[in-house]
């Protein structure tokens, strides 16, 4: 669902920043972000980004930071159809098309240039991506996962690629916690396996905890960061699945400590959030 290679560059820039700031939870609890598109059923991110895809076809205008600036719930709603936080996803957006206007003269590729190819450091990439509400969670998933996608594509070369971090969210966490990467202090595990609530200090010391894991993952076993990241999310997202794991398609079943002892602990519940 990514844009051809021969789009203009800061079309192709705001397409991924934009799509990026919106792509967190989608399935909550009561609702569920499915539709069938030509027969095919659509679920969650892959969902979001088909529409994404579409509406760069049909009017590609639509992501630039004027016209973000000026959209409104209902446009998201019409776009998207019933996404539980349309109001959320339509001020994140908005706010997205601001800020590149007022902080970049309307130019995402002016905020890249800026950065100097660094990913992080003051200045950085993931510094200036603070500006927007959209990319202010302390784990950074939603300003990893756009460096990744613009790194990938070659809109920008991070010269201190190495020292990117995964991008952390359910799925990365609830990998660490089967494999013992992470191991819950009691009252946390009690917590997730009781399904009470995380506040938002507890989920981030728990996903800064994830993301330091796989950290010394990557380093110890030489593999990058933004590939380890496409390795764990779509083993997280079509695999280590949550209550029904499918160990028998898993390679890290030998290494697993959930599936040595037969309980698979879910991840931390935590829904009402725009930061994964």
């Amino acid at each position: 669902y990514y844009p051809p290679v021969d789009v203009d560059l800061e079309l192709q820039v705001m397409y991924f920043m934009a799509m990026v700031s919106i792509d967190h939870r989608l399935n909550v609890p009561g609702h569920q972000f499915k539709s069938m598109i030509n027969g095919k059923v659509y679920v969650g991110s892959d969902l979001l980004w088909r529409f994404g895809v579409e509406k760069l076809r049909s009017d590609a205008s639509f992501f630039t930071p004027r016209s973000l600036a000026r959209l409104k719930p209902s446009d998201v709603k019409d776009w998207l159809g019933d996404v539980w936080d349309y109001g959320v996803r339509a001020f994140l957006l908005s706010d997205l098309g601001r800020k590149v206007l007022s902080f970049f003269n309307g130019s995402a590729l002016s905020l890249l240039k800026s950065t100097g190819g660094r990913l992080l450091g003051s200045g950085g990439f993931t510094d200036m991506m603070r500006i927007f509400t959209a990319y202010t969670d302390p784990v950074e998933k939603k300003t990893f996962l756009l460096a990744k996608f613009l790194h990938g594509r070659g809109l920008i070369r991070f010269i201190d690629v190495d020292d990117a971090q995964v991008a952390v969210d359910n799925h990365l966490t609830r990998l660490a916690l089967r494999l013992g990467l992470v191991e819950l202090e009691q009252r946390y595990h009690d917590m997730v396996t009781g399904g009470v609530p995380f506040t938002p200090s507890e989920d981030v010391n728990l996903r800064g905890l994830v993301r330091d894991a796989w950290k010394l993952v990557s380093v110890n076993a030489g593999v990058n960061p933004f590939a380890l990241d496409d390795y764990l999310w779509r083993l997280g997202r079509s695999v280590c699945i949550q209550d029904t794991p499918k160990c028998s398609a898993c390679p890290l079943r030998g290494v697993c400590n959930a599936y040595e002892k037969g309980v698979f602990i879910n991840e931390h519940q935590f829904y009402p959030t725009y930061w994964y």
